[in-house]
């Protein structure tokens, strides 16, 4: 028996042994490359050169590496992945090359912006003061979308293909709605809000916009507009009624209408093109081109300086607001909590930025992270950048920084809190499902997909809902010296332009990330600085094995990427209520909105 007993165990071991084994190697070998991948030598940038920069990629303000990328390091060696851009390190670039003697100008490549509305007002300030060196800014496609026009055309000199196009149209704003689907498929949400702008829960409740949805989405994209076409009018030189003309009519649609109405310098082929930059340049032989993306001017006397004691702490709150340990892609407490405490209990950190750009979600967690900033502000700074969206929850957790900047396209405000709970009662009873249950007291029984939500619990939640909705307005009133009903009378879950808000007093000034840190700086009296960025999230190999692990959700950004932005709309808003287990109070604005540009 003593014999078998050791032949199965160490059977067992080898088998172990085998399974392990090559998993072991597989994850040293990722490992190897991924090290490889990131150990790249600085890049020597050569006299007369051009900064080459590609702006099709996801730009974030923090960019999220992505764990996948390792399995594809040929093809992103290739120029085949497109890596996500760090708006900070693009700005940063662009202005380090301004006073670059070996840079001479810039060279937009590629078509189309993966980036918001005021991610694109941050990069034209920078390629604007770029411009003021005297040096050139190029921009050759097929085709610009809209943003990607109105980046560009801060540029020095703008070329299309003979055959190509510019769709240059206004803004719209596009709501979905799934009350005909309820209706038909039998499907109920009960919805549980505050404001009378607070359309947040509308496309589960009607099927198009309500008379105050309507009217604060056209005032929105209105000023918003404003904004984008006063900036494309100023760089082309054009008035405000050429530019009506040009957008109304989408004369840039064929390339001869683009030419004619002083859109573009010149029709020309891609070769064309280069010759052009060649010329510019004044090369004898051929243009050498410097990737922004590996851009490191070498210091002068070989030697990195010494970064400055004083820090700035830069804590990004990027995208939707979740309960628990949430994505790098999400906002969550427990990584908001991580980088709140290593700011404050840093001696060297100074001050805090706080970037903005979410559209809101879990209230609960909003007011956790609001707590973080009225802890820390005791003894730091805290000044505010808000990027695309600052809104609703995303705007609760900046109302009582120090300071507030907003671009003028960040989209905030929408002070309003909503909860729903989806049921598919009518539904199932058509397929002979039904259910029953007994429970200790009448309202002891939680909502669930087979029971409607009964009258005496759907008052509490309504109850909790005004609370945090009372909450809210006075969070705000306290950070912006307002009175309640002064805040409310601007609240009721109605969206704003940046340009709006500093005209209501939600923000202080407009600006971006570089105005944010000036001013921190100011706050706290540093005359130099360095900036440390918070949260820190795990590298490529901690997500993949967490991946690994079963524990990294389906990352949104590939899910939209497949499907498009209209069928992800529908399928976020089928997943977000399939894991509503309870009446969540949600801080966020609405779904389905998009502003297309």
């Amino acid at each position: 028996m003593g014999q078998f007993f050791k032949m199965f165990f160490a059977a067992l071991l080898a088998g172990i042994v085998l399974m392990v084994l090559p998993f072991m190697v597989f994850i040293g070998f990722v490992s190897a490359i991924s090290s490889s991948m990131n150990s790249e030598p600085p890049v020597v940038v050569k006299q007369s050169s051009a900064l080459v920069i590609d702006l099709s990629a996801p730009i974030m303000d923090k960019a999220v590496e992505d764990p996948m990328a390792i399995f594809t390091s040929f093809s992103a060696m290739a120029g085949d992945i497109a890596k996500p851009i760090s708006l900070r390190e693009l700005t940063e670039a662009i202005a380090r090359a301004k006073d670059d003697d070996k840079i001479e100008g810039i060279v937009f490549a590629g078509e189309g912006f993966g980036g918001g509305l005021a991610q694109l007002e941050a990069i034209r300030k920078a390629v604007l003061d770029f411009k003021e060196s005297g040096k050139f800014v190029v921009s050759y496609a097929n085709l610009y979308g809209q943003g990607d026009y109105a980046l560009k055309s801060a540029g020095t000199h703008l070329f299309l293909n003979p055959n190509g196009m510019i769709d240059v149209k206004g803004l719209s704003m596009t709501n979905m709605f799934y009350k005909g689907f309820e209706d038909k498929y039998g499907v109920e949400v009960q919805v549980f809000r505050v404001g009378k702008f607070k359309s947040a829960v509308e496309p589960f409740l009607a099927d198009k916009m309500s008379e105050a949805n309507r009217l604060q989405s056209r005032e929105l994209i209105t000023t918003v507009w404003d904004t984008l076409s006063s900036a494309m009018a100023a760089s082309r030189g054009w008035t405000g009624e050429q530019m009506d003309y040009i957008a109304a009519n989408r004369v840039g649609y064929s390339a001869s209408g683009a030419l004619e109405n002083g859109m573009v310098d010149s029709l020309m082929y891609e070769n064309q093109f280069r010759d052009f930059v060649k010329d510019s340049l004044g090369a004898e032989n051929r243009v050498k081109y410097s990737d922004y993306v590996r851009y490191m001017p070498a210091p002068k006397d070989g030697k990195k300086s010494p970064a400055p004691k004083d820090r700035i702490a830069v804590i990004y709150a990027q995208g939707e607001i979740v309960y628990g340990k949430g994505q790098a892609s999400q906002i969550s407490e427990k990584a908001m909590r991580k980088a709140f405490d290593k700011a404050a209990k840093s001696d060297r950190v100074k001050a805090v930025v706080l970037r903005v750009n979410s559209p809101g979600g879990a209230a609960l967690t909003a007011d956790n992270i609001w707590k973080m900033v009225e802890d820390i502000k005791k003894d730091k700074p805290v000044v505010v950048s808000m990027g695309n969206y600052a809104a609703s929850g995303g705007y609760y957790i900046s109302c009582n920084a120090d300071y507030i900047f907003a671009e003028p396209t960040t989209l905030t405000g929408s002070i309003g809190v909503f909860g729903y709970v989806p049921n598919i009662k009518k539904l199932a009873a058509g397929h002979g499902i039904t259910t029953d249950a007994v429970s200790t007291y009448p309202n002891s029984a939680d909502p669930t997909f087979f029971t409607p939500v009964s009258d005496g619990l759907g008052r509490i939640i309504q109850k909790s809902v005004e609370e945090t909705y009372a909450q809210f307005l006075s969070r705000v009133a306290d950070g912006r010296g307002m009175s309640v009903a002064a805040v409310d009378s601007i609240a009721q879950g109605r969206v704003w332009s940046g340009v709006s808000a500093l005209k209501i007093g939600l923000v202080d000034e407009l600006g971006g990330m570089d105005d944010a840190l000036e001013k921190a700086a100011e706050l706290a009296g540093l005359e130099d600085y360095s900036v440390d960025e918070y949260p820190k999230f795990p590298s490529s190999m901690d997500q993949l094995l967490e991946m690994l692990g079963g524990g990294q959700k389906t990352d949104d950004a590939r899910v939209r990427a497949l499907v498009g932005d209209d069928m992800f709309q529908m399928y976020k808003a089928a997943r977000d209520a399939s894991q509503v287990k309870e009446a969540r109070v949600m801080a966020r604005v609405p779904y389905g909105m998009r502003l297309e540009f």
